[in-house]
């Protein structure tokens, strides 16, 4: 179970971050708007010294990082990019503050875009990029645990977000949800919450205008009806992924 845990915890924390993490969109009145995501994995790290697994970070221990990395040259390295995944890439910044030795550990990651069509985009090409960036950082220095880990994934993979002009919608995809038993890092994931440690996504939307429509069954609005919020755990996922639908309208 410890290397279990060790694999996949380093799997989220050092590639990903989306055992605790929270995304916000904020959409302009021209179309156009900020895509955030920040993550604080600090008390997951004093976790796995609390398992006894301390001496498998030991290799990490003098790893530290406070800076923010303009995005802009790893638009050509990341591989598989479409033109536009690059322009979008090409706006990006990533904040890091990490000193293992404390047990501190947040990433930041910030992308302005241009138009709806491109907020729906960013949130797998978000974790593209973290994932990037951490292996760069940390390339060879895992330990054995983490070198062996599942890949990382997330709940946004088997869900089809649409932004358009006025509405915002997401939907399961029956046919990929179907699969989602097969997802070794989202199993491990489930395991893991038994123990206490639940995978956990919060989703904000900040609209230009107040919604005429907000259905979904984790919804919450805003007195102002400007603000969306949605938080959900790997139990919601697997248990009643509908959850992680809903249709907003403004």
């Amino acid at each position: 179970m410890r290397k279990l845990f060790l694999a996949v915890l380093l799997a989220s924390t050092l590639l990903t971050g989306c055992l605790d993490n929270t995304q916000e969109i904020t959409l302009n009145e021209n179309g156009g708007g900020l895509f955030s995501a920040s993550t604080d994995m600090g008390d997951l790290l004093g976790l796995v010294r609390q398992m006894g697994a301390a001496q498998d970070l030991s290799g990490l221990e003098k790893q530290k990082l406070d800076t923010v990395i303009l995005l802009a040259d790893a638009a050509d390295s990341l591989e598989g990019l479409t033109s536009e995944e690059k322009a979008l890439v090409g706006k990006a910044s990533l904040a890091l503050n990490m000193d293992l030795s404390t047990d501190k550990m947040k990433t930041g990651i910030r992308m302005p875009f241009d138009h709806p069509g491109q907020a729906a985009i960013i949130q797998p090409l978000s974790g593209k990029l973290l994932g990037d960036v951490a292996r760069r950082q940390l390339d060879g220095k895992l330990p054995t645990g983490g070198r062996q880990m599942p890949a990382p994934s997330s709940f946004e993979a088997y869900y089809d977000l649409t932004i358009e002009k006025g509405s915002i919608r997401r939907v399961l995809n029956k046919e990929r949800y179907a699969r989602a038993e097969e997802d070794e890092f989202l199993k491990g994931m489930r395991e893991l919450s038994g123990m206490g440690l639940s995978m956990k996504s919060t989703y904000v939307i900040n609209l230009p205008r107040p919604a005429t429509k907000a259905e979904g069954k984790s919804l919450k609005l805003s007195e102002d009806k400007r603000k969306i919020t949605l938080s959900v755990d790997i139990d919601d996922f697997f248990d009643e992924p509908e959850k992680l639908q809903y249709l907003i309208e403004f």
